[in-house]
């Protein structure tokens, strides 16, 4: 179960930056909880992040891998994992570097990032 309050946190925050919000977007690699999209420049890319909430406690690597790889595949920018709190964070953003150390063409910790609710909101206070 998805924590509705922290999605409308996150599309509030989102409008609040000037971004255009989507919700439960599925283009076709699987669903993305909340998408980000500006174009600031007429000759530059439209720029998108994805939004995916992670559940309470320990963050299975299986979750972190799939919604990167729906990130990826819906051509957004940036994936960025919300968790709820500290704890949380420091395991999703270990596993992220744990991930990236494998190798690969892709840098994980370039692409994928991990914030809690509390630094969403404070970018706008």
């Amino acid at each position: 179960m998805k924590d509705t309050e922290l999605i409308n946190e996150c599309k509030a925050t989102g409008r609040a930056l000037n971004y255009e919000v989507q919700s439960a977007v599925d283009i076709g690699a699987g669903e993305i909880d909340v998408i980000w999209t500006r174009k600031d420049h007429a000759n530059l890319p439209t720029f998108k992040l994805g939004f995916f909430f992670c559940p309470t406690g320990e963050v299975p690597t299986d979750f972190l891998t799939q919604s990167v790889a729906k990130a990826l595949l819906s051509v957004c920018d940036k994936a960025i994992f919300l968790v709820h709190d500290d704890g949380s964070l420091k395991s999703v953003k270990g596993k992220i570097h744990a991930l990236d150390s494998i190798g690969g063409v892709l840098q994980l910790k370039k692409y994928a990032h991990a914030i809690t609710s509390d630094e969403l909101l404070g970018g706008i206070r």
